[in-house]
């Protein structure tokens, strides 16, 4: 077995030297990047950044667009023996001066020693990191000429299977994004015990839109292609957006097997990719869906759409992931329908489907703890899951506080909620999306879930929160909902369908314009921050020139 990532690099280069380990697409362009080639060009960045005084131990922030040099600069970091970590790159429809005011904080607290950027962003970078000495470095193609020569002169080759090979920072707002520490014992064990349970081998390819700092782009695709030595399809996150067919493109025309989505990619899939043109996707063994909880009705839209492309039911997938486990806590069995239970909501009223979200990786342990007593939950009981696995982190790196109070006992706290069912695991929500209300417990997700019926809310832009109402002492529920122009009376409609579903009189439903609901790094949007925002007072209510 591999000592380090860095030794699975370079055994790669030598036994598949020829062989391509990845077909960057971008602009309709493909450029293909054979093994050997990887390990050159990474050792270059591994040169650069000794010859700038970098040591093993510092911190590597990647901040890139879609490109190869993404990949070099981040392996080349773990052969150098430093600790990389990919940021997400500015979106174009955010002000950069807000971007890097909110990496400001993470700077301060983590004190990278350098940033892989370009130059237009150099400036911007030194002055976010204003307190903490930090080197820039120029992602060019100079840096590949320049450093290309000797390639087994690294202190990361002797790194130990215990040390830390990269930090994985959490979705969230960025201040407060949290850095997860991976060991290449880790890693490496992690992958071993995902690939046995998906039946993954060297036979198989992955093509992949996901950015590379989200856990799914990085684990399941990027590491997930590298250390079995198989062959990965990577789009431009911002293209496949824009244009989604792009993802069946890559499939139909390089015959991959595997891709992994969050839930909200397959409505994106069929609300926008319109017509009648299909593809020939039979060469797909798997779609495994990776946002919970995860939804049937997205599941099925999905086949009913595709079907004549080659979707089916037993391709569909699940996955229970996150960071902290490095990434896949469960798995439904590849080629199978995943089970579907009948249960009914926190609030009690809405008999809902639930899907699971499959059995425990081998090595992982789960169990469902009452998250006000602390007591151990019987199965199709609901209360907040815990894991425990030999892949576990050990703590968010310089965070010890926000560590001890998620893990405890060797077991980690998720914070989502869920049961279990004849071993398999079933994902209701998030503790701290439940909202206690009169007496009652509320998801949020459940609120926002109502809101896709209503033509008028802009899909998947709604917010619910709960809010302390200082004249009564209790707690209310606000909607915040992203609107059409057309949506002149929607506020009516919102609290007749609250009240109808659930029995809640809302407190008040907010319209804002398009786009105005702050999102995580992660794409989905932030309950903690819309919240804060609203409590400021930074949410009008929109005015409609409609009747």
């Amino acid at each position: 077995m591999a000592r380090n990532i860095a030794q699975v690099l370079q055994e790669l280069s030598d036994c598949k030297a020829d062989e391509r380990f990845c077909t960057s697409i971008a602009s309709g362009n493909a450029r293909s990047i054979s093994y050997s080639e990887l390990y050159r060009r990474s050792c270059a960045y591994a040169h650069y950044y000794r010859s700038v005084g970098i040591r093993p131990g510092d911190i590597v922030l990647v901040i890139l667009r879609h490109s190869p040099h993404q990949f070099y600069s981040y392996l080349g970091a773990i052969l150098a023996g430093a600790i990389p970590s990919f940021m997400p790159f500015p979106s174009p429809k955010q002000r950069s001066e807000l971007y890097w005011a909110d990496h400001a904080a993470l700077f301060a607290r983590i004190e990278p020693r350098l940033i892989v950027t370009y130059p237009e962003n150099a400036g911007s970078a030194r002055e976010s990191a204003a307190a903490s000495s930090i080197a820039i470095c120029i992602a060019e193609d100079s840096i590949l000429d320049r450093f290309a020569g000797d390639d087994t002169d690294f202190a990361g080759f002797d790194a130990r299977l215990d040390d830390i090979a990269c930090l994985q920072h959490s979705s969230g707002t960025t201040g407060l994004k949290k850095g997860v520490m991976l060991t290449h014992r880790m890693l490496l064990d992690h992958h071993a015990a995902y690939a046995q349970t998906i039946g993954f081998t060297d036979a198989d390819s992955i093509v992949s839109w996901l950015p590379l700092y989200h856990d799914m782009g990085f684990i399941a695709c990027f590491m997930g292609s590298l250390l079995s030595g198989t062959h990965l399809v990577a789009l431009d996150p911002f293209e496949w957006v824009l244009r989604p067919r792009i993802l069946f493109d890559a499939i139909e025309k390089f015959r991959t097997t595997f891709c992994w989505l969050p839930n909200f990619a397959f409505s994106h899939m069929v609300n926008a990719v319109r017509g009648s043109a299909t593809w020939d996707l039979a060469s797909m063994r798997a779609y495994i869906n990776c946002s919970e909880p995860c939804k049937i009705t997205t599941f099925d839209r999905f086949v009913d759409r595709f079907r004549d492309s080659g979707v089916s039911a037993e391709k569909l997938a699940v996955s229970y992931a996150m960071a902290e486990n490095v990434f896949a806590v469960t798995q439904t069995p590849i080629g199978i329908p995943s089970t579907v239970r009948v249960a009914e909501t926190a609030s009690g009223t809405i008999e809902q489907r639930h899907l699971s979200c499959g059995f425990a990786v081998p090595g992982v342990d789960l169990r469902i703890f009452d998250s006000n007593t602390h007591v151990q939950l019987p199965d199709g009981e609901v209360g907040e899951i815990y894991i425990a696995s030999p892949f576990l982190f050990g703590g968010y790196y310089r965070l010890p506080e926000k560590s001890r109070e998620r893990l405890v006992d060797g077991w980690y706290a998720t914070g989502d909620m869920g049961y279990l069912s004849e071993g398999q695991l079933y994902v209701t929500g998030r503790l701290d999306d439940m909202l206690i209300i009169n007496g009652r417990n509320y998801y949020a997700h459940e609120m926002e879930a109502l809101m896709a019926d209503i033509p008028e809310i802009i899909p998947g832009r709604s917010v619910a929160i709960g809010i302390d109402e200082e004249r009564s002492d209790a707690t209310v529920m606000v909607i915040l909902a992203e609107c059409r122009d057309e949506a002149a009376d929607v506020g009516h409609q919102v609290k007749r369908i609250v009240l109808e579903r659930t029995g809640l009189a809302l407190h008040a439903f907010i319209p804002v314009e398009r786009g105005m609901l702050v999102k995580t790094t992660s794409g989905k949007l932030s309950r903690a921050k819309n919240k804060e925002l609203y409590l400021r007072g930074q949410f009008e209510p929109r005015k409609f020139s409609g009747p």
